[in-house]
């Protein structure tokens, strides 16, 4: 054998291994779906209820993230305007609503409680919070409330990120705390129907004042424990973002991250109350 023979025999086999020891990969982060025609509000809650995996590689892509968020908020005020028109609903159908002192009077020690329910004689009367705009504040409340909120505590969140050490943008923290918003709007419409049975057994049933007031502080505490469900997926993106970290730094920051999302979950949980209830006495002029 001539040494060009074996030169270009030793070029094939170098060739040969090095196809079959380096087999292409894609891209880590590269999704699986089309991004283009599937990014609808109806796809977005599709993917809120199946596919949560895709939904966070959806909202990772940087040129999509801006065209998402109004669909988000969008997604989170039907949802938080659903609810309180079906609150409204429960309160006017029990022959019941509630009257608000404000929260100076309670710290005072003026009033035990920053609401009350008072009862609403007649069938006339049942219309009367939907004619004076009453349930309307309730409803504008809630949705704002729950909404502003949010934007409160947006920079403390994009604080926590950078402490917890991941890469993360004002951006990705925007988009990641709609997307949680979202969630919970999702979730609180899917919870809607027990507490409407819950509500219809005070309507038939005639239940003991205890029972009726505590189904109605069940109703204005609802929004809370479906944003477990928009905590939970707020973890689960901020997570994801530990991938920026090198690998004996990602075991322990998710830890710490863990603990940082629940420290901005008990801040919001105290700033939202206020919100609503804030909104709420302004918007009724009580």
């Amino acid at each position: 054998m001539t040494t060009a023979q074996r030169l270009d025999l030793l070029h094939r086999i170098t060739n040969a291994g090095v196809i079959d020891a380096a087999p292409a990969e894609p891209p880590p982060f590269a999704p699986n779906i089309e991004l283009p025609g599937k990014t609808g509000i109806a796809d977005l809650v599709e993917l809120i209820l199946k596919r949560r995996d895709q939904l966070e590689r959806l909202i990772r892509e940087p040129s999509l993230q801006s065209p998402l968020m109004p669909k988000f908020l969008a997604i989170a005020l039907i949802g938080f305007v659903f609810f309180g028109v079906a609150l409204s609903l429960v309160f006017t159908s029990a022959g019941q609503w509630p009257r608000l002192v404000a929260i100076s009077e309670v710290v005072a020690g003026d009033a035990r409680s920053v609401a009350t329910f008072d009862r609403l004689a007649g069938g006339e009367a049942r219309r009367a919070p939907w004619l004076d705009g009453s349930a309307e504040a309730l409803i504008a409340a809630y949705a704002i409330g729950l909404i502003a909120a949010t934007g409160i505590c947006l920079p403390s969140l994009y604080f926590y990120g950078l402490l917890a050490g991941v890469r993360i943008t004002m951006l990705d923290v925007v988009i990641q705390s709609l997307k949680a918003k979202a969630t919970a709007a999702v979730a609180l419409v899917g919870i809607l129907p027990i507490y409407a049975a819950l509500g219809l057994a005070v309507v038939i049933f005639d239940l003991p004042e205890p029972l009726r007031n505590a189904t109605f502080w069940l109703g204005l505490v609802l929004p809370f424990l479906a944003g477990l469900f928009g905590t939970y997926s707020l973890y689960q993106g901020l997570a994801g973002f530990t991938d920026t970290l090198s690998p004996d730094r990602r075991r322990r920051r998710e830890c710490f991250l863990r603990r940082l999302v629940l420290s901005w979950a008990a801040c919001y949980t105290a700033v939202t109350p206020v919100m609503i209830h804030t909104l709420w006495v302004m918007l009724a002029g009580t």
